[in-house]
């Protein structure tokens, strides 16, 4: 297809300064073009002609979580476009790259709340952590940057996102029929990848201080490839139940401890992996939560999951709480002690939300000392979960006489 003769209008985008949504203005600008200019007919009657067009007619164009039907004008639509923004040679190596696959790629995108990144972070398996205005042109990544918070139905102030999680899948391109098959090897690899995602978002809640919450699931066609912002927003689901307002920045130097977590955490047995799924969510929400009650009831549920496990008969559950945190990290009989107090205070104030639903007695006073130490109990509950997903063949008998860890 030889389109560097054809003089491709760029629209202004102030024509339609009345929309408020990127994928809308273009959607509108260039359909303009498409069918009312002499190079958009031609384009179309060249897409028209083309044999690899005519057998994706009837199709849906897969994202990955969502599809859109396949059409001509609007593959026509992102061509001039991308003309305009790459250049026609580039535009129709790009075309032509996208007509002749039978597999695309996409961005696998998980929306994060409670983290900022100064800078892309580079994680294994091709996993990277991207601030907001890194992440390419969406009508998600427009919506969050246009405010900090939006208004539930119930008048709640929803926090917006300030990052994402992502990696580039590979995705069988052309959905045939009106619905979506069984996953095949390509999308069972891009679930897998949705979820390796959602791992690392958990375990970000064991970097110190870092409290980090699952936002909105979606995905994204690279910005250079068809049919981008033209095939409509990218699906998705919402993942969130708590919100938080904390924020946390990462940097760079961050990837190696992060990687380090996620390598331990991969090579986990499935069934202490989907455990500690269970621990790591349990203290994102305590980190997350406003309600101290609310924070120390979960931070208590998360940290018995980690270190009460397999005490099938109950036994001695608050001394075994203790001992078992204690040994577990403490470095010399000092700090042992002191861990052994926090922990039991730990316990004690969660039993306290669990049984009455109150907190020392309402006691207000109490209160407040309590919400002035979570910081250091989350801290510690940090250290404790990060050494369970670092250590093998756990022997606890041996932890608690201090014989190994």
């Amino acid at each position: 297809m030889d389109t560097g003769h054809l003089n491709i209008p760029k629209p202004e985008m102030d024509r339609v300064a009345f929309v408020h949504d990127i994928q809308t203005k273009l959607f509108l600008l260039y359909s303009g073009i498409i069918e009312n200019s002499a190079p958009g007919a031609e384009v179309l009657k060249l897409l028209e002609t083309d044999p690899r067009v005519q057998a994706l007619k009837g199709s849906m164009i897969s994202r990955g979580n969502s599809a859109s039907s396949f059409e001509t004008k609007v593959l026509g639509m992102w061509f001039l476009w991308a003309i305009n923004e790459y250049g026609s040679e580039i535009a129709e190596f790009n075309l032509n790259k996208f007509l002749d696959s039978e597999t695309i790629q996409v961005i696998n995108t998980l929306w994060v709340l409670g983290i900022e990144a100064e800078e892309p972070i580079e994680l294994e398996n091709g996993i990277r952590i991207i601030s907001i205005e890194d992440m390419p042109d969406s009508r998600d990544k427009e919506q969050y940057l246009r405010r900090d918070f939006d208004v539930s139905p119930q008048m709640m102030m929803i926090p917006r996102p300030k990052a994402a999680i992502t990696c580039t899948s590979e995705i069988t391109k052309a959905i045939r029929g009106d619905h979506f098959p069984e996953p095949d090897e390509k999308g069972k690899q891009f679930w897998a990848s949705s979820q390796l995602l959602n791992d690392v978002a958990l375990l970000l809640n064991i970097i110190e201080g870092v409290s980090c919450i699952p936002y909105f699931s979606t995905s994204y066609t690279l910005p250079e490839m068809p049919i981008g912002m033209f095939g409509g927003s990218g699906g998705g689901s919402p993942l969130y139940d708590i919100f938080g307002y904390k924020s946390s920045k990462l940097t760079a130097q961050s990837a190696s401890e992060i990687n380090k977590l996620f390598s331990a955490f991969v090579a986990l047995p499935p069934s202490s992996k989907t455990r500690m799924i269970r621990v790591l969510s349990r203290l994102s929400q305590a980190k997350r939560r406003d309600q101290i009650e609310d924070k120390i009831l979960d931070l208590g549920i998360a940290l018995e999951m980690a270190l009460l496990e397999d005490n099938k008969n109950n036994d001695q559950l608050s001394l075994s709480f203790r001992l078992r945190g204690s040994w577990l990290i403490a470095a010399d009989y000092e700090e042992r002690q002191l861990i052994y107090r926090q922990l039991q205070d730990i316990y004690k104030f969660r039993s306290q939300v669990a049984h009455s639903g109150a907190l020392c007695q309402n006691d207000f006073d109490k209160i407040r000392v309590v919400r002035e130490s979570f910081q250091e109990y989350s801290l510690l509950a940090e250290k404790i979960v990060r050494q369970l997903i670092y250590i093998r063949n756990l022997d606890w008998t041996s932890v608690i006489l201090g014989t190994t860890k």
